[in-house]
């Protein structure tokens, strides 16, 4: 009986949920005084309240795949006076972006006086991708909400379409709180709002605020305009953070998502980018750059190096994102050094990732310590009681922190590790012996860079943020190994020491043909492994009519030529013939080139813009590259050389020289023409 019961229950939620289902009609429609439903041939779907009421609305034959001839349909949501509507995305399944642009779409307008939209009538933020890509709860402004779904029609992708909820609920029970629509927090009595910015806003400005440490406030939140609803259009935002004196910034971006520049390869550098975060280290924009965001980054932490940090967030007047949530600390950044440690081998445990429970044992032995740049910016790591052996059974673990743009390099100069595996000067697999991992930090995680093992020394490595840990595994030992020892250093460089260091990017460096006609560059941390998650420019400045050539005599970039695309998780090499903005006729590079496929490289003019950009996935040795300035008359030159001629000189000379003299051959024609004239008479 039970189960029949059962039985019963699912097939009447089964009826409920196919009634549920959309079926749009024409003639549904609302009778708008324009035409946008019928020029853009529309079918439309209207929910009406009637008091408090609820249901679930989804896309044509949700769950299977949505008609790819879906060319508009219209979900009207109409509450009664005094009610908005709420609206939950469950499931969400359209076609990816291409270029940052949406084929497929949902578009949301939200802030509507009627329940009716028109050829005016701008949507608030436009949708397509998956689940993780959206922002899942949307809330009216007023008593109605419209959604617009439209799919491109072209062939190819099964995409399941969206399903969601929507409510009416009572508005009362929500506020606005700049320009947004949100709950009312009843269950936490004088609770800070969740999405309240700490600062202080400076009068008649939308979001310029100031954050100062004092003995009472140490930490707070601050977020883009609006979040989590997206940001408005054209926004200038200024954040001001002053310490203490002896004090640091601290910064913990949780999460940002911005609209990110179309370009034909689907993504490009954040200098292009319309809408973006720039952090700078000091008072104001003439300070060092130290973070540049765009598109979506998770769990980003920056430190600076003083008291002050400046925050500008900008966007432009199109595709708004959700924006970004951030916290601060105002933290002491003069820590007493750690004391030198040694694990226990009796007790202590391998099995944990960043070493265990230690004891002191010997001012000898150097172990898990922390490096910090204020007190120190370079030295020496070495194994425990390096030159001699090192003793079984420990793990130790070396942490580097910087500030501002300070990264952390690390050479090895000494590798001697027990390997019982083969040969040990080169090594295969280091699983179960000794070895050491080096970590960096990527969305608030740490990745591995690499493992390394027996005789054979590792790469130069760098960290793409301020932090990087080194970590010493001992399985077994031996007394005839002596272990390893490394150089490090804080660099703010990126180890890079051609041209002139630019503070208007976190990574910039100028060439200028005025101080040198001719050099070399090369990409960040050469020849070691360049960072991952890194941007570098390199902008050359030639004079009248010179051009900015450059050839690569050595080049291994991570990627898949010759589009070096997003999808393909390559790392590129670009190039622009503008400062802001990417060049299109240009192709970028990435691969391995080789002495045969030197690749040159031509400006249309004086100035020239190269761009290296990493990922988060791999890394590589880099590129190795040569620059030089050439004059109109050097190509020339160089031109006629190269075809076995030699260049005709085009300038007049006088009659001493060899060139025409064309005083004589004016006065020769002169005195012709006036023979003839008077033979003529």
């Amino acid at each position: 009986m039970r189960n029949w019961l059962d039985g019963v229950l699912v097939y009447m939620m089964y009826l409920v949920s196919l009634g549920n289902t959309i079926n749009p009609a024409r003639d549904s429609c609302l009778n708008y005084e324009s035409t946008y439903h019928l020029d853009r041939a529309c079918e439309c779907v209207i929910y009406q309240s009637y008091g408090g009421s609820s249901g679930r609305f989804t896309s044509p034959n949700f769950p299977q795949v949505y008609p790819r001839k879906t060319t508009c349909i219209l979900y009207t949501f109409i509450g009664d006076v005094g009610e908005i509507v709420e609206l939950t995305f469950l499931q969400f399944d359209l076609k990816l972006p291409s270029h940052n642009r949406c084929g497929d779409f949902v578009r949301v307008f939200q802030n509507l006086d009627r329940p009716e939209v028109n050829e005016y009538s701008k949507h608030d933020v436009e949708l397509c991708g998956n689940i993780s890509m959206i922002d899942k709860n949307f809330y009216s402004k007023s008593r109605s909400l419209v959604l617009e779904f439209h799919a491109d029609g072209l062939p190819g992708g099964n995409y399941s379409g969206f399903q969601g909820l929507f409510h009416f609920r009572d508005k009362p029970s929500f506020r606005e709180t700049d320009g947004v629509i949100r709950p009312r927090r009843v269950d936490v009595v004088n609770s800070r709002d969740e999405y309240t910015i700490s600062g202080t806003r400076v009068p008649g400005t939308q979001c310029t605020y100031y954050f100062t440490s004092n003995n009472y406030n140490k930490t707070g939140r601050f977020f883009s305009p609006k979040y989590p609803q997206p940001y408005p259009a054209s926004a200038t935002c200024q954040y001001h953070f002053e310490a203490l004196p002896g004090e640091r910034v601290q910064l913990f971006f949780q999460n940002i998502q911005l609209h990110h520049q179309d370009t034909s390869y689907g993504w490009g550098s954040c200098r292009d980018s319309p809408d973006a975060v720039v952090v700078y280290d000091g008072r104001d924009n003439k300070s060092n750059v130290i973070g540049q965001y765009c598109d979506i980054h998770n769990q980003v932490e920056l430190v600076s190096s003083g008291r002050y940090l400046f925050i500008e967030f900008y966007s432009d007047d199109r595709h708004a994102k959700k924006g970004f949530s951030a916290t601060y600390k105002f933290i002491s950044y003069l820590h007493p050094p750690d004391k030198n440690y040694h694990q226990d081998p009796q007790n202590g445990s391998r099995g944990t990732p960043w070493g265990s429970k230690i004891t002191t044992l010997s001012p000898e032995f150097h172990c898990n310590e922390n490096y910090n740049s204020a007190k120190r910016k370079n030295g020496t790591i070495s194994s425990p009681f390096y030159p001699r052996s090192y003793p079984s059974d420990v793990t130790c673990r070396y942490t580097f922190q910087g500030v501002g743009r300070e990264r952390v390099q690390i050479r090895f100069t000494h590798m001697d590790l027990y390997y019982p595996g083969g040969d040990a000067t080169n090594p295969g697999d280091c699983e179960g012996t000794d070895s050491i991992s080096v970590h960096v930090i990527i969305s608030g995680k740490p990745a591995n860079l690499g493992t390394y093992c027996g005789k054979k020394l590792p790469p130069m490595l760098m960290s793409n943020e301020p932090k990087l840990i080194v970590e010493f595994r001992s399985v077994q030992s031996s007394t005839y190994v002596t272990g390893f020892q490394a150089d490090y250093s804080f660099v703010t460089n990126f180890g890079i020491n051609e041209g002139k260091q630019d503070n208007r990017g976190v990574c910039m460096f100028n060439f200028f043909s005025t101080k040198q006609s001719q050099g070399t560059f090369s990409s960040p941390n050469y020849p070691g492994l360049y960072p991952r998650n890194t941007e570098c420019h390199y902008l050359f400045y030639g004079r009248g009519k010179e051009r900015v050539h450059i050839t690569f005599p050595k080049f291994q970039v991570d990627g898949i030529s010759p589009k070096c695309e997003e999808g393909t998780e390559s790392d590129y090499v670009s190039f622009s013939n503008f400062a802001e903005t990417e060049d299109r006729k240009m192709h970028r590079l990435c691969g391995v080139i080789t002495e045969e496929k030197r690749r040159h490289i031509e400006s249309d003019g004086p100035f020239f813009r190269v761009i290296f950009k990493s990922n988060d996935v791999y890394d590589a040795e880099g590129f190795q590259a040569f620059f030089k300035f050439r004059g109109m008359s050097e190509e020339k030159e160089t031109l006629y050389q190269k075809h076995g001629a030699k260049p005709r000189s085009t300038r007049p000379t006088t009659s001493n020289g060899t060139g025409t003299n064309y005083p004589f051959v004016l006065l020769l024609f002169t005195a012709i023409f006036t023979h003839i004239l008077m033979t003529s008479t």
